[in-house]
């Protein structure tokens, strides 16, 4: 469930809660004054004053009724009397004996027997008060109908059971809130502190550290971005350091390469100096030798300075619309004439494909070149094979210079293109080159918007495989365009 719903619910039942509360409160206080406690049942605090009142009342007309023998007085006081107190419930009533004499048509009330006694009584029943009093010859009987025994038991137990309600409601209120709080806020919290371990891991450099997260709520995003960011700065932390140690072997690469020349040419002139070179001919060989150390110091320079401005994109690009078909055929004519000499036979019997190219036509032929010399120089017999083939399809073209010299181990396949790399056994023969060549390619081929890659063949040999994207712009448009590329 996500956190959106369930603060949706639990915001609902905290608007509705309460006023499921408050109508259980009103019926529970209904019933309460009402039903439950009784209370409009029990006679009011003054009620029992109020016969007592009365009793004094009633004394008195019997006390004037003993000094007289006629009852004619005391029935014009009973009616009085009655009427008095009309709708209470009391009645005053002459009795002779047990018999009552007036008012006759009085509400006949069955009157306990109290002809036991010859003085004032009084008797209370659960529904009646009789209040008795001798007046002579006469008896007055005051009645009350609505007099009803308090029973302060019941009223306690009726009265407990309320508050037994109300307390139950309250806990059931706070219990509630509780567990819609809980059943929120903990929906919120364990993913925020999933989080939060995960930032610690990164944190504590753990960059392998991935959350797993399967809720499917606003959290689970978050979690997937947390993911992506780990893998991101993962991969950040491991170009780093392969970037770290790509310089290191640059700087030990250049070194070594500058160092090898130069102790050369140390070397020569001292001889010069020192007059080891006693004859003109071998004056000569050691010019000619420091001419050609110097020559491949400047060449190292012009590979690594145009390598620099490839790595920083400062090297402009010439790019011309060609048919990549018809050029790579002038290339590989021109290269036939020049690399057959040295041992080197190029196949292509396959036809060229026709298809426009957007490319720096002489970046281009010195990337064929680079895979020539590297063929040329690490052949292991006296002639080697190079056979150019062609894949296209609608977005790319794709070739491949496979030759059938030594090839190289699966090891050090993947770093051909990295600069300054010679495998071991090259490193022993610095003439045969700096290995800046294959870096070169691959920064050219990287500008001109495709790639390059090295794979073994499975008999022998290595296969260099350049794919070019086809050109798909509008003509005129994307030509300036791509002039300073």
């Amino acid at each position: 469930m996500s956190v959106k719903r369930r603060l949706y619910i639990s915001n609902f039942l905290m608007l509705v809660m309460p006023v499921l509360l408050l109508i259980l409160t009103s019926i529970c206080l209904m019933l309460i004054y009402t039903g439950i406690t009784g209370i409009r049942e029990k006679p009011p605090l003054n009620y029992g004053e109020l016969f007592s009142k009365r009793m004094e009342k009633v004394e008195e007309l019997a006390a004037k009724q003993k000094s007289v023998t006629s009852k004619e007085p005391i029935q014009s006081d009973i009616d009085e009397f009655n009427r008095q107190n009309e709708g209470t419930g009391m009645n005053l009533s002459l009795y002779q004996g047990q018999h009552r004499i007036y008012p006759v048509s009085s509400t006949n009330v069955e009157m306990p027997d109290m002809n036991h006694s010859q003085s004032n009584v009084i008797i209370v029943t659960d529904q009646l008060a009789v209040y008795r009093a001798e007046a002579g010859d006469y008896a007055l009987v005051l009645s009350d109908s609505n007099f009803t025994v308090n029973n302060h038991d019941t009223f306690e137990k009726r009265i407990y059971g309320g508050a037994l309600m109300l307390t139950i409601l309250i806990v059931v209120a706070i219990v509630t809130n509780r567990a819609l709080t809980k059943f929120v806020f903990r929906s919120i919290m364990d993913p925020i502190q999933i989080i939060v371990d995960g930032v610690h891991q990164l944190r504590d450099g753990n960059l392998k550290y991935r959350i797993h997260y399967d809720k499917q709520d606003e959290f689970a995003s978050v979690c997937v971005e947390f993911n992506d960011m780990a893998e991101q700065l993962s991969n950040m932390v491991e170009e780093r350091k392969k970037n770290e140690i790509n310089r290191r072997e640059l700087i030990a690469g250049i070194s070594h390469d500058l160092r090898t020349p130069l102790t050369s040419i140390k070397a020569y002139l001292e001889g010069l100096e020192k007059g080891v070179a006693t004859t003109p001919q071998m004056r000569m060989k050691y010019f000619d030798t420091i001419k050609a150390k110097t020559a491949s110091l400047e060449h190292i320079i012009n590979q690594l300075f145009l390598f620099s401005k490839l790595d920083i994109g400062d090297f402009p690009l010439y790019m011309e619309l060609v048919d990549i078909g018809a050029e790579m055929k002038r290339t590989m004519a021109a290269f036939e004439v020049e690399y057959s000499p040295k041992g080197l036979n190029l196949h292509y019997e396959q036809q060229f494909p026709q298809a426009e190219t957007l490319i720096d036509v002489v970046q281009f032929r010195n990337v064929i070149q680079n895979v020539l010399e590297n063929s040329l120089k690490y052949k292991d017999k006296e002639r080697v094979d190079v056979t150019i083939t062609w894949m296209e399809n609608e977005q790319w073209v794709e070739m491949r210079l496979t030759d059938n010299g030594p090839g190289v181990s699966p090891e050090e396949l993947g770093k051909l293109f990295d600069v300054f790399y010679r495998s071991d056994a090259s490193r022993k023969r610095p003439d045969l080159g700096s290995g800046l060549g294959l870096a070169i390619s691959s920064k050219v081929i990287e500008r001109l918007g495709g790639r390059i890659h090295a794979e073994l063949e499975p008999r022998a040999g290595l296969s260099i495989i350049i794919t070019i994207p086809k050109y798909k712009g509008v003509k005129g448009e994307d030509d300036e365009e791509n002039l300073n590329h």
